[in-house]
């Protein structure tokens, strides 16, 4: 695995193209290359995501560029900076022709396919006029110290062998991965062995021509050179068999839509289990709730009335037998006031334990006995003055645990109808509001329907319209019982009708469900509603078939093929790499998408 990959990015390049190049590279050490203008400059985010993916995948990250605001940014991230040698400095220079010493051949562990332009190709003036011409320094003199801060030089990437003077390219070129022989030791040892070859290699060209061995020198030449053609010979051939091998197929497939809009009757039941495509029908859960609502509300009628006051008394009895009381059975207070109750009642027997008897009671609604003022008395006892006389006297008597309300003579404040209206419609709408919210709350992911019935009692009133009150004071209890259920069980209904009738698969995407007059059950443990669907559909494709039925096809003929498919309204075919013009005949190399 190549220790350093080095990425030369041209001005026109996207981010997306250099940023996956760095991303899937298995380099530890990743050079990259920016020219002067590059657009990178224009977003400091580019920088930000290279640093987040090298701190993420180990990579470590060298930057070079002649671009001041490159640099800024790479300071900026951490970013290792490579120093450019100016063209002032000194050059070294090849021997002259007939001395040009004899290369030894790379070690294994140097990578020199950096090198993708040679050094001769590289243009002349790649950099802008106003921009000093920056040089990048093959081998620095070998006294040559580096200074500190100025982090490595490019004799940090190529050995002393290549001693030319290269200008840094603009245009992005093909990358390449290679080992980096990064330490100063290494490469003074290079230098030193270098000059040792070069001035042996001097020595015994001079031997040989004083010696008369031309012929010799250029027999060791030509078997040199054997290894090279024969490395160039194996590329080639790689190459041809790649030609031969290589390539894939994409196909991007259109299928013909159909829009829909029907209704679909389904029924959702708490003893079913599972979905049953034949009766419509899908699991569900009951829910029971219950809220009561009490407000108290202005009134703004006025009249002159002559009305009784009435309330609410508790009824007890001391005695072991059970009493019958009938409407207008009298209750007296202690100042001789008298109330009547409205309706015959029973008074249950009370219930004796050993010496100890716990009364039996009742609440019962009263009346006073005449209109006025005086009877709107506070919370007291009250007697039976019929027992009067009997042994039933002190086993019966009465309570209030609220004062008596309502009697006047007069003008007074009256409920209007109006006023019971509003007040009935405002807690009607809080007492529904609250018991679809609970019963939501309750069911989590189910589906609620907003539209269940909602059983409402009858208000319970201070006063009724037309009668006197100060404040009209009203409650009101609602109950509902309904059957709860997975969106996604309907969904699954939907899909099968599309499938079974129009012969389409169905898109989720702008699907909309509307639920529309529940019916629930008789026994309250199903719940029947109509789906009103809208939304679009996609004709069915066999895949499978389509990659068997193109393989080996070339391009014109299998746009022909599909073009016969009338499930499909349109296609677009990706071929790769460029050279490949016809389907693969290996059908795991074509991939086909379809878009809904």
């Amino acid at each position: 695995m190549p220790a350093t990959k080095i990425i030369n990015v041209s001005k026109s390049d996207d981010f997306e193209e250099v940023f996956d190049l760095f991303k899937n590279t298995d380099a530890e050490d990743v050079i990259l290359i920016f020219p002067k203008g590059s657009r990178f400059v224009k977003q400091e985010q580019y920088f930000e995501a290279i640093r987040e993916e090298a701190d993420s995948s180990g990579k470590s990250v060298s930057i070079m560029s002649a671009d001041p605001a490159v640099i800024e940014f790479a300071s900026k991230y951490n970013f290792d900076v490579l120093e450019k040698r100016s063209p002032a400095e000194p050059k070294r220079q090849w021997p002259i022709a007939d001395e040009e010493p004899e290369i030894p051949a790379p070690s294994p562990e140097t990578d020199y396919s950096v090198l993708a332009t040679p050094v001769a190709d590289f243009p002349e003036n790649e950099f802008e006029a106003s921009e000093p011409e920056t040089v990048l320094t093959a081998a620095a003199d070998e006294n040559e110290q580096e200074e500190p801060g100025m982090g490595r030089t490019i004799k940090d990437i190529l050995p002393a062998r290549f001693d030319r003077s290269l200008k840094i390219k603009e245009e992005r070129e093909r990358t390449f991965d290679v080992d980096i022989k990064n330490r100063v030791e290494q490469e003074e040892t290079q230098r030193g062995d270098i000059a040792k070859i070069w001035a042996g290699e001097k020595q015994r060209k001079d031997t040989n021509f004083l010696n008369g061995q031309t012929g010799k020198r250029l027999s060791r030449g030509f078997f040199k050179r054997v290894p090279l053609v024969l490395a160039i010979g194996a590329v080639l051939v790689l190459v041809f068999i790649l030609y031969l091998t290589l390539g894939s197929a994409q196909i991007i497939i259109s299928p013909v839509k159909q829009k829909l809009d029907f209704k679909l009757n389904v029924s959702a039941s708490s003893t079913a289990t599972a979905v049953n495509f034949n009766f419509n029908q899908i699991p569900g859960q009951q829910f029971t709730e219950q809220k009561k609502e009490t407000g108290t509300f202005p009134v703004t009628g006025q009249k002159d009335v002559v009305q009784k006051a009435s309330g609410t008394i508790t009824i007890f009895n001391k005695g072991t037998t059970a009493q019958r009381l009938v409407a207008t059975t009298r209750f007296k207070s202690p100042d001789g006031l008298v109330f009547r109750i409205s309706q015959t009642i029973n008074v249950p027997a009370g219930v004796k334990t050993g010496a100890t008897v716990t009364p039996g009671s009742v609440a019962a609604a009263v009346y006073a006995d005449r209109p006025g003022t005086e009877y709107n008395i506070g919370p007291m006892q009250f007697t039976i003055p019929g027992f009067e006389g009997t042994p039933k006297f002190n086993d019966f008597y009465a309570t209030s645990d609220k004062p008596m309300t309502g009697g006047i003579i007069g003008p007074a404040k009256v409920v209007t109808e109006k006023d019971f209206t509003t007040a009935q419609e405002e807690l009607t709408t809080k007492v529904k509001d609250e018991i679809l919210k609970s019963l939501k709350d309750r069911g989590g992911e189910l589906k609620i329907l907003d539209a269940i019935e909602i059983k409402l009692d009858a208000p319970e009133v201070n006063a009724k319209v037309g009668e006197a009150a100060e404040n009209l004071e009203m409650s009101i209890q609602g109950s509902a019982d309904t059957i709860a259920f997975r969106e996604s069980d309907v969904i699954e209904l939907i899909k099968n009708f599309v499938s079974q009738k129009n012969g389409m698969e169905l898109l989720l995407k702008d699907l909309v469900i509307s639920y529309v007059n529940p019916q629930p059950g008789a026994d309250k443990t199903s719940l029947s509603f109509d789906a009103q669907v809208s939304g679009w559909a996609a004709a069915k494709l066999d895949t499978d078939a389509i990659k068997n039925d193109v393989r080996g096809m070339s391009e014109d003929s299998i746009r022909s093929y599909l073009n016969g498919v009338k499930e499909i309204e349109s296609t677009r075919i990706i071929l790769s790499p460029f050279w490949v013009k016809s389907i693969p005949k290996d059908v795991s190399k074509i991939k086909i998408d379809i878009q809904n």
